[in-house]
């Protein structure tokens, strides 16, 4: 049981128990509670009077701002000091774009608040729709977590200024220390050694070359694949037109490296990607020790792309984020909560997805790099993702449908023929949200306009499932 009297808890519970929560919040002993949501059915469910919308903390925008969220709560507890409790509804994470590390920057938020005004804080965190990275920034952002049993410490957390500035050895006796008594305090190496142990601040050591330099939090890069490259370092978007480099040709090799992963990529398949004729193997090993000594200077530093042998790859620091991994873990999970017969999860958890899908894989990769002879790296990749994306439109439709919320189906089926004018399954699902509507003309329309577009792009349309849906909606 947590014994600190400061209380910055996370609450993970499924939304739809109420009393699970109720009894939860009944565990703090302050009957004096605010909850800060727009979900009118969750506000019903706990019985809760006092209400604030999220955009009073500003937290219907995208990205989240900590510092407007911070003065707003200062404000609003300075002016209400008879309510004790605060209880956010996080699902305005869930559905931001980078919800994981919104999790960890609101979670310095909540403990600052906690500490300056007493205020018992409480993230209540809707278990059933977060995904794998959110629930890992959940656990590591909170002092405390909560259930109709008590209090209890999060073993996982680190107050802000040990996770931004202590030293390895200051952090690991911190976490020991919440976990036995008995280890508070312990102090594992003497300060005048620290140059030579493990526990010294990373930025002083002399390391050797082969030994990679860590970086701190704010070093950390979210990386958005989907539409546009957009790389951001610190919360900057990275330039990559810097004088003396060639823009194109670095964001490809960012590109390049990423796809790569841990191994990285041979300097042979590199080069010939970025220049496949009419350049002599020496100028192109030149060339391309320029053009990553650019995406270094690009990224903030050497040690962001390493060299081992005849391999460059890049160096992400910890804690990095990219947009496919979230896309596709949420994609997932809207799939299971489908299959589980819990659509309005499953609903919320899609539209965060579809938020995004912002266009296809490194889109604005030029095709002479992307259509490579030597490597076909990206179009595979490119085609499923598009796939996905696809089916969850699909999926929301048919949800939407059931659901008898039509004019918003149809809207979904739009999305969908708007990314793939040729695919079928997406003809089909709009076919059937028309003939909901009861517009029998426009299932027609819709099944003459497949065919329209499977013969001009050269496709076969001969036994298609669409044949067999259009003779058994039109009877």
């Amino acid at each position: 049981m947590a014994a600190n009297t400061q209380i910055d808890a996370a609450l993970f519970a499924q939304i739809a128990d109420a009393a699970f929560v109720s009894e939860a919040l009944a565990a703090l002993g302050r009957p004096s509670i605010c909850l800060i949501s727009d979900d009118e059915a969750l506000r019903a469910r706990l019985g809760m009077s006092e209400v604030l919308p999220l955009m009073a903390l500003g937290l219907d925008k995208v990205p989240f701002d900590p510092q407007q969220a911070l003065s707003a709560l200062r404000e609003f507890v300075l002016e209400r000091r008879d309510i004790s409790t605060l209880v956010i509804d996080m699902i305005w994470g869930v559905e931001a774009i980078h919800g994981d590390s919104a999790f960890e920057l609101w979670g310095a938020v909540t403990e600052q608040v906690s500490a300056e005004f007493g205020t018992a804080v409480v993230s209540l965190f809707n278990r059933d729709v977060l995904i794998e990275n959110q629930m890992q920034a959940a656990l590591r952002a909170h002092r405390q977590f909560l259930a109709p049993t008590g209090l209890y410490d999060n073993p996982f957390w680190l107050p802000e200024a040990l996770a931004k500035r202590a030293t390895l050895d200051q952090q690991m006796a911190f976490l020991l220390g919440r976990a036995v008594p008995d280890y508070a305090g312990i102090q594992f190496f003497d300060p005048s050694d620290r140059g030579f142990a493990r526990g010294a601040e990373p930025a002083w050591l002399a390391r050797p070359k082969r030994i990679e330099a860590e970086r701190s939090p704010e070093d950390r890069w979210q990386i958005y694949c989907l539409g546009p490259l957009r790389v951001f370092r610190g919360g900057q978007l990275v330039d990559w037109n810097l004088p003396g480099g060639a823009p194109k040709k670095t964001r490809t090799l960012f590109a390049y490296l990423l796809h790569s992963g841990e191994k990285g990529a041979h300097v042979d398949r590199i080069s010939e990607l970025l220049w496949p004729e009419g350049v002599a193997e020496g100028a192109k090993r030149a060339r391309l020790h320029h053009t990553v000594a650019m995406l270094r200077k690009t990224l903030g530093g050497k040690q962001t792309v390493l060299r081992s042998g005849e391999y460059y790859r890049l160096n992400a620091p910890l804690d990095s984020w990219t947009d496919i991994s979230s896309f596709e873990q949420t994609c997932r999970r809207g799939l299971s909560l489908a299959k589980q017969g819990q659509e309005e999860e499953a609903l919320k958890v899609y539209q965060a997805g579809i938020r995004m899908y912002s266009g296809d894989l490194f889109e604005d990769i030029p095709l002479d790099y992307v259509h490579s002879d030597l490597d076909d790296w990206c179009l595979p990749r490119r085609r499923w993702l598009r796939e996905m994306a696809l089916k969850l439109l699909r999926d929301m439709s048919t949800l939407m449908r059931s659901q008898g919320q039509i004019d918003e189906a149809l809207a979904q089926c739009q999305q969908a023929l708007a990314l793939d004018p040729t695919n079928e399954e997406s003809h089909c699902e709009t076919m059937r949200v028309f003939h909901a509507q009861g517009r029998i003309h426009a299932i027609t329309r819709q099944y003459e306009q497949f065919i329209s577009v499977t013969e001009a792009s050269g496709n076969s349309h001969e036994g298609a499932d669409i044949h067999r849906l259009y003779k058994g909606l039109m009877h």
